[in-house]
């Protein structure tokens, strides 16, 4: 057998037994897609109407709900809005809250 007869025939065996063949996918469940639609920010997120005050310190709303921040943080911006005073990191976040206060309000 010639070195190129070799080759050829080992290749064959190799794809024969399956060694070139595409890898088998798994049979679990695809996973879920996650949802990208903003959720309403939660009441631990929401303070007493008139309890927190420009430089305290506080959850911005409009953070919780874009990006899922819990920290705390210096308040620039709040506003009464349904017996509840939202906080917010700076006055976009504010304006942001103010065009659609239903996308960061609690719901009742």
């Amino acid at each position: 057998m010639t070195t190129k007869h070799w080759i050829l025939a080992t290749a064959l065996g190799l794809v024969l037994s399956g060694c070139n063949s595409p890898p088998e996918t798994a049979t679990s469940s695809p996973t879920p897609q996650t949802s990208t639609v903003a959720q309403p920010a939660t009441t631990a997120h929401v303070y007493e109407e008139g309890s927190i005050k420009k430089g305290e310190q506080a959850v911005c709303v409009v953070c919780v709900v874009n990006e899922g921040a819990t920290e705390k943080e210096k308040v620039a911006e709040t506003i009464d809005y349904e017996g509840k005073t939202y906080a917010f990191c700076n006055e976009e976040e504010k304006a942001a809250f103010i065009s659609e206060p239903g996308k960061f309000a609690v719901k009742k």
